[in-house]
């Protein structure tokens, strides 16, 4: 996955080409060993929230709430912090926005309510591209296959929606910000929190800290991992720790269960 985001960012420099992968492994040696060697894995997914609205609206059903005071956990560049801008298309119904996000439901519809609105939203990631230069653009794009067309267009609709107006976003680690995050809630608000498997990246004993920092605080949690199933070919979401659907990694599909 390094090496290709790392040649997948040299072609859309320009200073490489697909048609001759040798003569870039060969001239650009040390900026892919340097790439290799330091840059993270950045996927800021906009067509997952296509996924997550159902969930957050599963919160809402839960909660009563009306708003959001919404914290998403490596949040890249912030794409899906914007997820209220976005339209959707269900087969139980639609949300207006710009781009618009469907994909196949699997089993039973997903439950379509009322959008909650967002009253605040932030993000933390250790190092979030800016996306207002084109090399955060680039950056941003090299994680994503060449040859996946659909999300790279997604991408860019997405990325015109973040320059109109840009999220917050706190520079630094997850686990030493979540404590200053969680105490963003309003006064008699629902604190949203989310993560797109980030938690997945840490160490253990870091997971479980984050993980205990979330169960102290009043607020309901998003996340996907692994499904309770055991498979590794899809995402198992989950709200307040309650699976309630499968979905395709990329937002492709979703199986609601609950």
């Amino acid at each position: 996955m390094q090496l290709f985001s790392g040649l997948h960012f040299l072609v859309l420099s320009g200073r490489a080409s697909w048609e001759d992968v040798g003569a870039a492994l060969r001239d650009e040696a040390g900026f892919l060993r340097e790439w290799v060697a330091t840059e993270r894995v950045q996927t800021n997914e906009p067509r997952r929230c296509w996924w997550l609205v159902p969930c957050f609206l599963e919160a809402a059903r839960r909660t009563g709430a009306e708003a959001f005071d919404c914290v998403e956990l490596g949040c890249s560049a912030g794409l899906n912090l914007l997820w209220d801008r976005y339209g959707y298309s269900y087969a139980n119904g639609s949300f207006e926005g710009s781009p618009v996000f469907q994909g196949e439901e699997r089993g039973k519809p997903v439950p379509v309510g009322a959008m909650p609105r967002v009253r605040s939203r932030v993000g933390v990631d250790l190092a979030p591209p800016d996306l207002r230069t084109a090399e955060g653009v680039r950056l941003l794009k090299a994680f994503v296959w060449a040859d996946q067309d659909e999300r790279l267009a997604d991408l860019d609709a997405a990325i015109d929606v973040w320059r109109r107006d840009p999220p917050e976003i706190v520079v630094g680690d997850l686990v030493e910000e979540l404590p200053g995050l969680l105490e963003r809630r309003s006064d008699h608000g629902v604190l949203l929190v989310w993560e797109t498997a980030v938690l997945g990246y840490l160490p253990g004993e870091r997971r479980e800290r984050a993980r205990t920092l979330l169960a102290e605080r009043d607020c309901i949690f998003v996340r996907c991992g692994q499904p309770q199933d055991g498979s590794h070919d899809y995402y198992g979401l989950y709200v307040a720790g309650d699976e309630v659907a499968h979905a395709e990694f990329h937002g492709a599909w979703i199986e609601w269960l609950a």
